[in-house]
């Protein structure tokens, strides 16, 4: 019997007695990541618990935090607001109040509180410093899956039209003049040096994109799926390195939510919150521990023993991107508006965003530029620059120092509970020091040419090194529990998860969210979590099914030392893309059409009860004229053209996808069909409905029971 059928039994018995359910997996933390990597799994038809600490946003998903002009959309909704809400709206419940940051502590995680800025990762953001099995070519298929449902968007209006280009056109002028180029920062991800873009943004439909409108919809479809709000999680429960639950709180009172047999925690709850549920653990640097355990009166945390806590770098590595943010003059003529513009629009500017057009359905940005160079390290450090008018006349830029940084700092955790630096992860190297200021100088020496169209506001004094003194982070933080080969344990390693984001020293803990990144990007990082989050998904399914070291089954499958380093642009799931809905007339049509849009599953991955593949059949056996696993594996099949193909049950072939068809069929013969027409199509793999062609027979995975694959060998 499946997992998700003997689930289904035992909630039914458990209900009956009162007690509680438990869950094949329990994902802690609702943001970016923890949505996309719930929904992949819940596709496959194990149970999936999604836990986040804080309210609805959007208005589709149960949020009430209204614009005051409209009552079918919330602050979370509109993308033109979006730089408001911290000081414009009543409600702030979107921020954590225990981190060091401006984190989100909502449905939606860093995407609801973000500014939109929506970047593509360019293929370096990968190949520089991520490991083996998670290289460019590795994640590429995700990033494909993600660019389906989520691809960001430089002219979001549905008119076409680019609204408040003033400022846009002053950058324009000046970056011209420098020998930039004009690029579409979505479809030229890896353009990045020398280039401008109109500003993209993460925006569909005339609303505020992102995993809580376009793989949340998805997940809800499936009764497999359950949400839980106002559910904060404390710590990951363990006996020895096994993790058989989650303590959370609700309304102030702790209870445990367990693990079916075989289950898995994942942490999904930011760069800060899933190192204080490590922590809370007994997983993390010693010193960080004590503090836990000394504080036992005032966080009610009880940690296991000292003896099976788990010595790794926790926190150790954090990195972020830097902001100096420049202002200057210029001769260009440039229009200024204010927030009322925004938060108390006129019916000129609210009648047409009804219709999913007009200013509103822009974030604050207007002009994005990117550029590089290489220091006296040898390292290639990226910039930058996000741009928009602060004034009448008056424009002002957002410098960041991005991918390429090697400053680095230290969270820990306080007495309190609350995560804080112990280390300032700011300009602590001199390459980044120099780098930026440097940057700065070359700047100031353009913007104070006598023709130059830009004209730097202060003083004839300032220099690279001076303005590169007053910063802020970008919010785009990483590496808080880096994955790696180096296990953070032995030999001072730096690697808190493994290539498959199991926690080392653990059986069945995964993070998914940007703590285990172990690298920036060149842009702002939602897209890139996302890409990860896709393939994380994956990595994890991928692995064999861990049991419970008391179970009295005759084998124990153990991931503990199993370090899958396959390629991840294979993939298990249905394919889902959105359609354009039809613009609606009004403000609470908009809103209502926004997540009709979303295409739920076509069909659910099949919960056969069968667990393992049958020895392969001899290819000189009778071809079946419609395969089907377990019971052709081993067979082969004659396609329309004569050309013959090898049936491999539950084996996946890693990369090399050259397209993706839907087969309503759900037939093995059909797929393969699909492929034979398809000039240089090899090979097949099925998940569902979904057919996905390859043009090289790549290295084989063992897959789940759910995928179904086909070679092609004459």
């Amino acid at each position: 019997m499946s997992r998700l059928l003997s689930l289904s039994f035992f909630v039914l018995g458990a209900l009956a007695q009162g007690t509680a359910p438990s869950y094949d997996y329990i994902i802690a933390g609702a943001g970016p990541a923890g949505i996309i990597v719930a929904e992949r799994l819940a596709e496959t038809g194990v149970s999936v618990l999604l836990l986040e600490r804080g309210n609805a946003s959007t208005y589709a998903s149960g949020g009430r935090s209204l614009v005051p002009w409209n009552n079918t959309l919330t602050q979370y909704d509109v993308p033109g607001v979006r730089h408001y809400i911290k000081n414009s709206f009543a409600d702030k419940s979107e921020y954590c109040t225990d981190t060091p940051g401006n984190a989100g502590c909502i449905l939606g995680g860093g995407t609801m509180v973000n500014q939109l800025a929506y970047i593509p990762p360019q293929n370096v953001d990968f190949d520089d410093k991520w490991p083996v099995g998670w290289k460019w070519t590795d994640v590429a298929s995700a990033a494909e899956r993600v660019h389906s449902l989520n691809s960001g968007s430089t002219n979001p209006s549905a008119d076409g039209v680019h609204y408040d280009q003033t400022s846009y056109n002053a950058f324009a002028n000046f970056f011209n003049a420098q020998g930039y180029s004009s690029v579409d920062a979505i479809s030229e991800p890896n353009s990045k040096h020398d280039v401008y873009s109109h500003a993209p943004y993460n925006v569909k439909n005339g609303l505020v994109a992102g995993p809580v409108m376009t793989y949340l919809p998805m997940a809800q479809a499936m009764s497999n799926f359950k949400l839980q709000l106002h559910t904060k999680v404390i710590r990951a429960v363990r006996n020895g390195s096994t993790v058989t639950g989650v303590e959370v709180e609700v309304d102030g009172q702790r209870q445990i939510i367990s693990l079916s047999h075989g289950g898995r925690v994942v942490l999904a709850s930011g760069v800060f919150s899933t190192p204080r549920i490590l922590f809370n653990s007994g997983i993390g640097p010693t010193e960080q521990l004590q503090i836990v355990a000394g504080s036992k009166a005032t966080t009610n945390v009880t940690l296991p023993a000292s003896s099976d806590w788990i010595e790794l770098p926790v926190g150790k590595g954090i990195k972020d991107h830097i902001i100096v943010t420049l202002n200057f003059n210029t001769t260009d003529s440039v229009d200024f508006l204010d927030t009322s513009y925004f938060i108390k629009p006129s019916s000129n500017i609210t009648d047409p965003y009804s219709h999913g057009s007009g200013i509103l359905t822009q974030g604050y940005q207007r002009f994005t530029f990117w550029t590089s160079n290489t220091t006296s390290d040898g390292s290639v450090r990226y910039f930058q620059g996000t741009c928009y008018a602060s004034g009448q006349n008056y424009v002002s830029m957002k410098l960041y120092l991005t991918h390429g940084i090697t400053s680095s700092g230290v969270l820990g955790i306080t007495a309190a509970g609350n995560t804080v630096y112990t280390v300032d992860p700011y300009l602590n190297t001199a390459e980044d020091k120099y780098a930026i200021a440097s940057f700065i100088d070359n700047l100031l020496v353009q913007t104070r040419k006598a023709d130059s169209t830009l004209i730097y506001s202060g003083s004839s004094t300032d220099t690279g090194a001076s303005l590169s003194k007053v910063y802020t982070g970008g919010s785009h933080w990483v590496a808080t529990a880096k994955m790696g080969t180096d296990d953070g344990r032995v030999n001072n390693g730096t690697s808190v998860v493994d290539l498959n984001l199991k926690v080392y020293g653990t059986d069945n803990l995964f993070v998914v969210d940007a703590s285990m990144h172990p690298d920036l990007p060149t842009g702002n990082l939602q897209a890139t979590v996302q890409v990860a989050a896709e393939a994380a998904a994956i990595k994890i399914l991928a692995l064999p099914e861990q049991q419970s070291s008391s179970s009295s089954s005759s084998s124990t499958s153990s991931a503990t030392s199993s370090v899958s380093t396959s390629s991840s642009t294979t993939t298990q799931f249905s394919s889902v893309s959105t359609t354009s809905s039809t613009k609606s007339s009004t403000s609470s049509q908009l809103s209502s059409s926004a997540s009709s849009t979303l295409v739920t599953l076509t069909s659910t991955v099949s919960t056969s009860s069968s667990t393992s593949s049958t020895s392969a059949t001899s290819s000189t056996s009778a071809q079946p004229t419609n395969p089907t696993c377990p019971k052709s594996d081993g067979t082969t099949f004659t396609a329309q053209s004569g050309a013959v193909f090898l049936v491999e049950c539950y084996v996946d072939r890693v990369g090399h996808d050259i397209a993706y068809v839907d087969v309503p069929t759900n037939r093995i013969a059909d797929c393969v069909n699909k492929c034979d027409a398809l000039p240089g199509c090899v090979d097949i793999s099925m998940s569902g409905t979904a057919c996905y062609m390859k043009g090289v027979v790549g290295e084989k995975i063992v897959n789940s029971k759910y995928i179904r694959g086909a070679r092609r060998i004459s």
